[in-house]
Formats: C-alpha cells, structure tokens, sequence
C-alpha cells in the first residue's frame, strides 16, 4: 500500500489525498470426501461431496484485489468548497480444480469505476450547510466462466462489458439552537455489486455473474441536537425518517435444502423506516446510550414476468432484521494505582426481533424457518495508562450464554471470553 498527500496542490488550498493498495487472496477448498457431517463429528457416506454434492475437488480462488483512492479538495473561501474523488476497485478471479477434470478454469476480472464531484456550502454564519452532488458509476465485468449457466448466468454475460450509470443528489442542514438541528437531503443513488455477490465465494455462495446494480431514490429527513441541563451533563438526540424506492434489490436468496445462498435481484422493494438514538455523559466519567430502528423493506413487483400475479407482492424481504435496538452503559475511573491511567468498565445490550429466512408467502405458518428473537449481553474492562500509551482490555460476548444464530438459523457461538493487549510506540 502507498499514501500520498499534498497541500497547495496547483493552487493555493487544494489539496491532493492519493491511496493505492495491492491485496493477493489464495484461499482453497477441499472437498474429497464421499461423506455428509453431523455436529457432534459423526457421519454417514454417500455417492457425492459434501459441500456440492459433486465429484472430489480441490478447487483454487485466486482473488488479487487493487485499490486506488484520490481525492481532490480546494476550498475557495469560508463559505465554498468544492470536492472531487475518484475511487477504482479491481477483483480478479482465477480459477482452477486439481482434482474434478469437469471443471472448466477461468479467470474473470470486476472492475468498477466511481467518479463523484461535490459542491458544499457554509452560510449564515454555520448555521446552514448544503451539498450538492453527482457521481458517474461505471461498471466494467469480464466474465469469462461458463460452468452451471443456469445457475450462474454465465452464458448471458460473456466477455467484457462496459455501462454507465449516473446518480447525484442534495443535502441541507439547519442549526436553529445547539439544541435543535434539522436535516433533509434526496439521493438517486447507485450500487454497484460487490466482487461476493457476483462470483460468489468458492464454497456456500454461488456466484450470479448477471446480477445488476441496484437504482435507488433515497429520501431522509430528521431532527438532532445537543443539551446541557446543568453543569457536567450532556444529552445528544437524534430521530429520523427515511423512504427508499428501490430497482434492482439485490438480496441473498437462501437454498435450505443444500445449505447453499446466491444474490439475486428482486425487481422493485420499497423500504420506509425510522431511527432514534439517545446519549447521555456525566462528567467525561458516565456514558449512557440506546437507539433503535424499525425498517420495512417489501416487495413491490404485482406481477411475475409472465403476467401471473406475484405470491410475495407486499411481503417483507425475507433474511433481513427489520426491528433491532441496542443499548450500553459505561463508567471510567482516573487515577487508579497509576497516575494518568484510566479504568473503564462497559456493559452491552444488542436485540433483534425474529424475522423469516424465506418469503413469508410461501409454506403453512408454522412450519415456516425463521431466524428467532435474540438478546445478547456485552461486558468489558479497559486499563489504560501513561496517557494511553499502555492498553489491557479484558472481553466477554454473550455472557448470559443466550442462544445466537446467523443469517442461515445456524447457532453462533455462546459465551467467550478475550484478552488484548496494546502498545503505541509513537
């Protein structure tokens, strides 16, 4: 990796930020057991592998990943800036089987190029501040696989190909008082697929080399603010609302049967939805905070593309948390059998409400899989000294060892423990 930066670049108060990284990724799976395993290590033999069910397979990724980043900022006066980046991200794809003579080699290229220009403006004094900007997105994917084409889409999407796609948007804020700010912006905004979602990731997910990029028009509005009702005390608030009408929804599509996912696009999803958070300090010693949001995300496509109405029309996107919250208290003591040491004691709330691993249209209600409600408990100790120079955390996840699963209704972990130790030298 490289970093460069310059002041006064060409003229005087602009300035250049430059980043380039270079990331080699060999990972491999190996798959050459006739054998399916249970949890607890026992198993049974069977005809196939067992990840895909195929012949033996020693299957190699190699992933290289190239990152550029640079940024150009020139700030005409107190009250006019402009701002312009560029960002380029390169995945390669290499790959190749020692074992399975089936399967063809390939190596695909992604790469995506974001060019964004942005406007900003500071005026009565601070109190409002507006951005305007507009991004060029553009989407450039060699793909040269051709393996499980119904799967993958591989034989639609050959070759190397090139598209463009524009997104720009405003923001604005107020500052009425400390204690109450107002915001608003409006984005038509552009996701591009991730180098995961497109090609997948060599064991659980398939790749969708055809899968498009997402087009949004994203609204948001919401109140903040910061309030001293007495000496030492501080309370900062935030709520907020937020409305997003979405093309092209890329979601996980999970396969229960096989314990295998792959990303597809859901053709239209509105998703409307509210956050709130609260803070409280004492001192710089007590930190009190909660928040909690409620997104609802469904499906807005009536009719399948053969003009049959559509069983999830309305229904919520499904593998998804849509009411989640969470919580934490921290306390800090100075000066514990150290001079210039800190003592931090922290606790952790996190909740999620249950949501369904697939669309809720489809099955008898009970026999539906869901991802059930989950209440995780947090707590830590920090032992800093000389200033901060000298860092002990001690670390236990989950500590009241509630049940935890992942996005599959797999278990996670129970209760663990963890112990880090840090040093700045500089």
């Amino acid at each position: 990796s490289a970093h460069y930066q310059k002041r006064n670049f060409i003229l005087k108060n602009m300035q250049l930020n430059a980043a380039l990284s270079h990331t080699w990724d060999h990972s491999l799976t190996v798959d050459t057991t006739y054998r399916k395993y249970y949890w607890d290590g026992g198993y049974i033999d069977g005809q196939r592998n067992e990840i895909m069910g195929k012949e033996r397979s020693m299957r190699h990724y190699k992933r290289p990943l190239t990152v550029v980043r640079a940024n150009l900022d020139y700030k005409l006066n107190n009250h006019h800036n402009f701002n312009l980046n560029y960002h380029l991200s390169r995945t390669g794809n290499d790959r190749y089987d020692d074992l399975d003579t089936t399967f063809e080699p390939s190596n695909d290229v992604v790469s995506k190029h974001i060019l964004g220009l942005s406007y900003n403006q500071s005026l009565l004094e601070g109190k409002m501040e507006n951005v305007f900007f507009i991004k060029n997105y553009i989407n450039h994917p060699n793909i040269r696989q051709t393996d499980q084409p119904s799967v993958t889409g591989s034989e639609a999407v050959q070759g190397s190909t090139t598209k463009n796609y524009l997104g720009y948007g405003v923001g604005l804020r107020y500052t009425v008082t400390e204690a109450l700010a107002v915001k608003v912006s409006y984005e038509h905004s552009v996701r591009l697929p991730i180098a995961r979602e497109l090609l997948g990731n060599g064991t659980n997910i398939y790749a969708n080399v055809a899968l498009k990029p997402e087009n949004s028009d994203n609204f948001n509005a919401g109140l903040f603010g910061t309030w001293h009702p007495g000496t030492g005390h501080t309370f900062y608030y935030e709520a907020s609302g937020f409305f997003r009408k979405v093309d092209n929804y890329i979601q996980s599509e999970v396969a229960e049967k096989e314990g295998t996912m792959k990303y597809t696009n859901v053709p239209a999803v509105h998703i409307k939805g509210v956050k709130g958070e609260v803070r409280y300090d004492w001192q710089g010693k007590l930190q009190l905070a909660s928040n909690v949001s409620y997104q609802d995300a469904r499906d807005q496509q009536k009719y399948k593309n053969g003009g049959k109405p559509s069983a999830t029309y309305n229904n919520r996107v499904p593998n998804r948390p849509w009411l989640f919250g969470s919580a934490e208290a921290y306390y800090t003591f100075r000066n514990v059998a150290l001079p210039e040491s800190k003592l931090r004691l922290g606790c952790t709330y996190q909740w999620i409400h249950w949501y369904y691993l697939l669309w809720e249209a489809y099955g008898a209600t009970e026999g539906k899989a869901r991802i059930p409600a989950q209440h995780i408990c947090n707590a830590d100790i920090t032992y800093s000294w000389k200033r901060g120079r000298y860092n002990i955390a001690l670390e236990c996840t989950n500590f009241l060892d509630k049940t935890a699963y992942d996005n599959y209704k797999l278990q996670k972990p129970g209760r663990a423990f963890f112990a880090k130790f840090r040093l700045f030298i500089n």
